[in-house]
C-alpha cells in the first residue's frame, strides 16, 4: 500500500462527506428529510513483522440522524394538532352563529315576548296585533334558518369524511408500499435513508387526518387505529370507507373492510382531523340541534296553551300562534328504525305529552320480549324497561315524551333512535294569519253568590 493510496483514500471519504453535506443543504427544506452523516473507519492494516501498518480510511455508513422518541412526539402532536384545528374550526362557526346578534335567536327572542308585552297591555291596538304577528313570524323563520344552517355543518361533516377517508387509504397504501421496498433494501443489507424519511412522512400525513398507533416489527411500520384496529400491518392494508348509519341515515359512520369482514369504528376513532370532526358532532353540533329544537317547540307550545285559554276579537277562543307540536306528521317522524330491523316491523310514534320536561338529547329503544328499554344518548343514561300501553294514552312518559306503536308490530331485537327535539327548530311555523284570532281578553265567568236564594 503506497503512500499516495492512503491520500485517495483519505481524500475518497472526504468527497463523500462533502457530498453528503451539500446534500443536506439541498434538502434543508425538504418536508421529512432527516439530516445525514458519514461514519469513517480505518481500513483494514497490514502486518510488517510484529506491527500493523494502517492502510487509510474507508466511508463505513452514512448514518441517518433520527431519534424515535422525538418522532413519536411529533406523530402524536401532528394528531392532537388536527383534532384541534377541525374541531375549533367547526365550533367557531356554530358560537358565532348562535351568539352573533344578527343571526342569532336571542335578539329576535327579545323582539317578540316584548311584543306580546305590549299587546298585552293594549289588547285592542290592532297596530299592536300586527307587530306581534309579525315578530311571530320572524322568530319562525330564524329557528327554521338557524335550523338549516346546524343541518349544513352535518352534512359538510358528512362529505369531509368521505373525503378523508379516501386520503387515508391513499397513504396507507403508500406507507404499505414502502415497507415492501425497505424491506426488500434491508435484506440485502442496506439502510435506505431517504425511503425510511419518505415512510415516516407519509405516517405523519396520515396522523393529521387520524390518530394512528406505531409499532415496529423486523423492519416494518405497523399502524392502527382507535382500540387496535389494524390499518396498515407490513404491506397488507385495511382500507377504510364511508357509509350511512344505519341507526340514522342523516349521519355518516366509519368502516373498515378486513377481508371478508367489516367493523364499524367511528366509536373509537380519536385524533386527527376526522376524530375532531367526530368529536365535535357529538360534543357540539347534536347538542345544539337538540337544545335549538327544544327551545322551539316549548316556546310553541307553551304560546299556543296561553292564548288558548282567551278569547280574539270575535269573541271566540284562542286560535293557535304556531304549529301544533303534536300534529300527526310530527309525532310519526320522531322516531328513526334501524335499517337492519326485521323488514316486517312498524316504527313508533313519539308524543310530546309536557315540552318544559324534554331532554336535548336522543334515545336508544330497544325491543325485549316483555317491550322495550330506553337508553338517553347524551349521558349514556338507562331510562329503564318498559311495555306497550293499550290504549296508546296510557302509554308512560319518559322525559317528557311517551312512545307507542305507529303501525304494524315489532320484533324483539329491532331498535330505534328517538329524537324527540332534532326537529323542532326547523318544523317551526306561525299558523296563524289573522291578527284579530290573536286571543289577548279572558273569558267572562260568573260566581253565585253564597247569599242567593233559589225560587
Amino acid at each position: 500500500m503506497s503512500l499516495l493510496n492512503i491520500g485517495m483514500s483519505g481524500l475518497s471519504a472526504s468527497h463523500a462527506s462533502l457530498v453528503t453535506t451539500g446534500n443536506n443543504i439541498s434538502n434543508v427544506d425538504t418536508v421529512g428529510y432527516s439530516r445525514q452523516q458519514t461514519v469513517q473507519g480505518s481500513k483494514g492494516s497490514i502486518q510488517n513483522g510484529n506491527v500493523f501498518i494502517g492502510t487509510g480510511t474507508t466511508l463505513a455508513d452514512v448514518r441517518r440522524v433520527y431519534n424515535s422518541y422525538l418522532d413519536a412526539q411529533l406523530q402524536t402532536t401532528t394528531s392532537l394538532n388536527g383534532d384541534a384545528q377541525a374541531y375549533l374550526g367547526q365550533a367557531t362557526q356554530v358560537d358565532k352563529l348562535l351568539s352573533d346578534s344578527g343571526t342569532g335567536i336571542t335578539k329576535t327572542l327579545q323582539s317578540f315576548f316584548s311584543s306580546l308585552q305590549t299587546l298585552s297591555g293594549n289588547s285592542n291596538d290592532n297596530a299592536s296585533r300586527q307587530a306581534l304577528l309579525t315578530n311571530a313570524q320572524g322568530l319562525s323563520s330564524r329557528f327554521n334558518a338557524m335550523s338549516q344552517q346546524l343541518k349544513q355543518q352535518g352534512s359538510y361533516i358528512n362529505d369531509q369524511l368521505g373525503s378523508m377517508a379516501e386520503q387515508v387509504n391513499k397513504l396507507a397504501s403508500t406507507v404499505a408500499a414502502y415497507n415492501k421496498k425497505i424491506g426488500e433494501v434491508s435484506s440485502s443489507g442496506g439502510t435506505p435513508n431517504e425511503l425510511l424519511d419518505q415512510r415516516n412522512e407519509s405516517i405523519r400525513q396520515l396522523n393529521e387526518l387520524v390518530g394512528t398507533q406505531v409499532t415496529q416489527t423486523e423492519g416494518r411500520l405497523d399502524i392502527y387505529l382507535g382500540s387496535g384496529q389494524p390499518l396498515v400491518v407490513g404491506d397488507t392494508v385495511n382500507k377504510l370507507r364511508v357509509t350511512a348509519d344505519p341507526a340514522d341515515p342523516t349521519r355518516s359512520t366509519v368502516i373498515m373492510d378486513r377481508g371478508s369482514s367489516s367493523i364499524d369504528i367511528t366509536g373509537v376513532l380519536s385524533g386527527g382531523q376526522m376524530g375532531g370532526l367526530l368529536r365535535y358532532r357529538t360534543e357540539v353540533l347534536t347538542p345544539a340541534v337538540n337544545n335549538l329544537g327544544r327551545i322551539a317547540m316549548v316556546v310553541a307550545d307553551q304560546v299556543n296553551k296561553q292564548l288558548g285559554q282567551g278569547l280574539d276579537q270575535n269573541g271566540n277562543f284562542g286560535a293557535a300562534l304556531f304549529n301544533n307540536i303534536n300534529s300527526a306528521t310530527a309525532i310519526s317522524q320522531r322516531s328513526i328504525a334501524n335499517a337492519n330491523n326485521n323488514p316486517a316491523s312498524g316504527n313508533l310514534n313519539v308524543t310530546i305529552k309536557d315540552a318544559s320536561k324534554l331532554q336535548a338529547s336522543d334515545y336508544q329503544v330497544t325491543v325485549t320480549a316483555s317491550g322495550y328499554n330506553v337508553r338517553r344518548l347524551s349521558d349514556n343514561t338507562d331510562m329503564g324497561n318498559f311495555a306497550f300501553a293499550t290504549p296508546p294514552s296510557a302509554d308512560p312518559v319518559i322525559d317528557g315524551f311517551s312512545l307507542s306503536l305507529n303501525s304494524g308490530s315489532v320484533a324483539v331485537g329491532d331498535s330505534f333512535k328517538v329524537t324527540p327535539t332534532r326537529s323542532g327548530a326547523a318544523d317551526m311555523t306561525t299558523v296563524m294569519t289573522d291578527a284579530k284570532t290573536l286571543a289577548t281578553a279572558a273569558p267572562l265567568t260568573s260566581t253565585k253568590a253564597s247569599g242567593n236564594a233559589g225560587t
